[in-house]
């Protein structure tokens, strides 16, 4: 039996954790540290856990330090894992938080990310000679694995750029063949990602019901077709690039318009399969966009990773557990920082000034709406009271030693928010804290409908549509009760890139966006801060912005992510990235 069967073997033992609709009388066949290759690929069952399995690989973005600390949204209080990337030594023997979770989970390591794509590589090998029955079942399974496979390249392509165009699965028989694997050029990535998923929208549905949601759909792979277009299309890969494996050498415009055909097509395909975007609770906007990231599978998601349960045995209750306030004897770990904070507009359009005197009295209203469903701030309801970040002063404004709960002076203060502020969206209010006990179910969306208008509005700007990219984002500003834009020229462009900031925060888009843009000089090689908040006996308080946090640094080769010396060490034609 050949190598890989042993991991094959292990997986099965998670064969139910997925999805509910799994056959269960899969586990009775035989011992499962006996499962053979043979009994895998003449079992459609097998076949089917397999395909499961591959779900189970797919990571999401929970991990101890939120890719969010990485970049200017939030601080995580104990750093642990950011400090490679955000104090600007990140090299090839120290991707930090980058390159896995660092502590609790394993977030898509390298290393993960290619044992998935190498069983997605086994499932196409053998897929053709399985006896199924019903030939459409194949074909969906196809489908499905095609658009795994896609999405890993992308989550590597994302980071790393070029990588090798592995469609093979390899044993110890192939390790000549295997050390003179070189990285592919960025376009042949991107020309492979696309067409395999051109192929998946073919071969997959546009959705399912009952038990069999949350697979991959021919509206999942339109998606992501979006975003690696508008990636494929911005500056980093586009303007004075010198290596072929971290972008284009020549540029081309129609990248942009072929972005934003991508982009509508999926907006199309998901409008007619009955997605849309999520607007339940009317006015209430902030309601709307906590339950947007808690309620599973709603009508907005278009690929998510379910989050019930996992072959990595992850309790999801360490996301509220480790972020909520210490106050309640939680962990405030990935907090927003000023600069995120600020980025919220005035509820009626205009921009937030700390230098203006009402602004700063009541930093907190009038405010757009999406902000208290985002951060925690100081007199935010949260659970049994409001959050209490505040520090005591006397009559004079000066500083005592006492103050609110969720304060350095609360319960727990070594686990107080180094910036004021705590995380909001994500966490779930019925959570009881230090129970440990996961009550209702996590899943991180990877995709979702909101993203695929907001993709649309910028491809369509630099297409130099500037009426249909003020259309579609609108669409955005319009669900989240926000004055429309009318704005024109490069403002229109600052408010489109304002609103991806707002919308798609802790998402995982704004570590890509600021470096596709080329803008990490600009947002990244600064002091990042946070708020004091001064209350005074006779219970007014005075917002003072500025306090610092910490001092990052950002170096140009740090647009992409150094490959790993490990993987060179052992295959010297991983040619490294610039500046490494």
């Amino acid at each position: 039996m050949k190598k890989y069967n042993k991991y094959i073997a292990l997986v099965f033992m998670s064969l139910a954790l997925f999805f509910v609709s799994c056959n269960e009388d899969i586990l009775d066949k035989q011992p499962l540290t006996e499962i053979s290759e043979t009994d895998v690929w003449t079992d459609p069952a097998l076949v089917q856990a397999f395909v499961n399995a591959r779900y189970n690989q797919v990571g999401h973005g929970w991990t101890e330090g939120w890719q969010s600390s990485n970049v200017d949204e939030t601080a995580l209080t104990w750093s642990r894992g950011c400090e490679p990337i955000n104090q600007g030594y990140v090299n090839p023997s120290d991707l930090g938080r980058m390159n896995g979770g660092w502590w609790g989970w394993d977030n898509r390591s390298w290393a993960t990310v290619w044992k998935n794509i190498s069983n997605c590589n086994i499932f196409f090998e053998r897929i053709a000679s399985v006896p199924f029955t019903d030939e459409s079942l194949r074909t969906r399974l196809i489908g499905e694995v095609r658009f795994i496979r896609a999405l890993m390249y992308h989550d590597l392509v994302a980071r790393w750029g070029a990588m090798p165009l592995i469609t093979k699965s390899y044993t110890l028989d192939d390790v000549a063949e295997i050390i003179k694997t070189k990285r592919a050029t960025y376009k042949e990535c991107i020309d492979f990602i696309v067409s395999q998923l051109d192929s998946a929208v073919i071969e997959l549905p546009a959705s399912y019901s009952g038990t069999e949601k949350g697979r991959a759909t021919s509206v999942a792979a339109l998606a992501l077709k979006s975003r690696d277009l508008l990636y494929a299309a911005s500056d980093l890969m586009n303007v004075d690039v010198k290596d072929e494996t971290v972008g284009y050498k020549t540029p081309d415009p129609k990248r942009w318009e072929n972005a934003a055909n991508a982009a509508q097509a999926c907006i199309d395909a998901a409008l007619k399969a009955g997605y849309a975007l999520y607007d339940k609770y009317g006015d209430d906007v902030k309601n709307k966009y906590i339950q947007l990231f808690l309620e599973c599978g709603n009508s907005e998601v278009l690929f998510d990773r379910e989050g019930t349960s996992s072959a990595d045995s992850e309790n999801l209750s360490y996301l509220d557990q480790s972020n909520g306030p210490n106050g309640y004897g939680q962990w405030g770990g990935n907090c927003p920082i000023s600069e995120f904070v600020d980025a919220f507009e005035m509820a009626d359009g205009t921009k937030f000034d700390w230098t203006n005197p009402s602004h700063k009295a009541n930093p907190y209203v009038n405010r757009d709406p999406r902000l208290h469903a985002i951060v925690l701030c100081d007199g935010d309801p949260w659970m049994t009271r409001n959050v209490e970040a505040y520090i005591d002063a006397d009559a004079n404004g000066n500083e005592l030693t006492t103050g609110g709960r969720d304060s350095k002076y609360g319960t727990d203060s070594w686990n107080t928010s180094l910036t004021g502020y705590y995380p909001r969206k994500f966490l779930d209010e019925t959570y009881s804290p230090n129970s440990w006990n996961f009550k209702n179910p996590k899943n991180w969306i990877w995709l979702r409908l909101g993203e695929q208008y907001l993709n649309l509005a910028e491809a369509l700007y630099m297409s130099g549509d500037e009426d249909g990219a003020r259309k579609a984002l609108n669409v955005i500003r319009d669900r989240a009760r926000m004055p429309k834009v009318t704005d024109t020229g490069s403002a229109l462009l600052d408010r489109i890139r304002n609103e991806r900031r707002v919308e798609l925060c802790f998402e995982e888009h704004r570590y890509f966006d600021v470096r596709r843009w080329k803008l990490g000089d600009k947002y990244l090689n600064k002091t990042v801060t946070g708020v004091s908040i001064l209350r005074k006996p006779d219970g007014t308080k005075n917002y003072n912005p500025g306090r610092v946090v910490e001092q990052r640094k950002f170096i140009d080769k740090m647009y992409w992510l150094p490959i790993l010396k490990s993987e060179i060490d052992k295959n010297p034609n991983l040619t490294q990235n610039p500046g490494y």
